[in-house]
């Protein structure tokens, strides 16, 4: 059952020398679910519909939101706002992130039990075929991940690059000691060169990352990088952008990452 998702903005104005404030009311979304039995859970989502939306018949491109809080939300709207970018926003929050977003567990970041395989199952099979069905939605599908979320969308680039027409991954890589497990992955990919025709995929990492400090991650990407140049070729846009001294997930990378896949549309 869907019900209205409410942000309250406390506005302090002056004017005049005169000081006062305003309660103002926006709505950013409304709150939306899927029980997924694939997952064996509920899967609480926030879907924010762009202006007009309501009073046209135009179907809109999906912005999947990762890690899907109401601030992120909050950010995505503010970026494609700024971007004149009208799109359906669907935001997944998590049950257990681990879980979901690892493929593998590794000394350097060790997972009981994950499942990202699975999750990307839910996410192909169950949670994009409801908003198909519920919402207007066109065939251009983005995922966008920040983090662990991002390195989520590295792994669904390579493991189903079918799925998304666009991949937006911030502060995206994995550690050396995965270095085998996602070379064996993109070895596998990138057999099927055709599945990358058209695709879009941008990456931006922050060189003074604390949670990088050798800068494995950002290695990883390097490598990426070259592959896919030198496999994939032409067939696919590809941009890895790095920020200087802007710690973990910079904020313009998300909109760097949108502006890019929209200015190649």
């Amino acid at each position: 059952m869907r019900n209205y998702f409410l942000l309250f903005v406390f506005w302090g104005l002056l004017k005049s020398g005169i000081g006062y404030s305003q309660d103002v009311t926006i709505k950013i979304g409304q709150r939306d679910s899927v029980e997924s039995k694939i997952l064996k859970e509920t899967r609480n989502l926030i879907v924010s519909l762009p202006k007009g939306y309501h009073t046209s018949d135009q179907k809109y491109p999906i912005l999947l939101v990762l890690d899907g809080t109401e601030n992120n939300l909050i950010d995505a709207r503010l970026v494609t706002y700024n971007l004149r970018l009208d799109m359906i926003i669907v935001a997944i929050s998590n049950t257990d992130r681990d879980r979901d977003m690892m493929p593998l567990s590794a000394p350097s970041y060790e997972v009981k039990n994950p499942a990202a395989e699975k999750f990307l199952s839910f996410i192909e099979k169950e949670l994009i075929p409801y908003i198909d069905k519920n919402y207007r939605t066109s065939s251009v599908r983005t995922i966008r991940g920040r983090s662990l979320s991002g390195l989520f969308v590295m792994y669904a680039f390579l493991a189903k690059p079918e799925l998304f027409s666009n991949y937006i991954g911030n502060c995206a890589g994995w550690f050396a000691d995965m270095n085998i497990y996602f070379d064996a992955l993109a070895e596998k990919a990138f057999q099927n060169k055709e599945s990358y025709q058209g695709k879009k995929l941008f990456v931006a990492n922050s060189l003074t990352d604390p949670e990088d400090p050798n800068k494995e991650i950002h290695q990883s990407m390097i490598n990426l990088s070259k592959k896919v140049k030198s496999i994939l070729g032409d067939r696919m846009n590809f941009k890895y952008s790095t920020y200087e001294n802007a710690g973990h997930v910079p904020y313009s990378g998300f909109y760097d990452g949108l502006k890019y896949i929209s200015e190649n549309e």
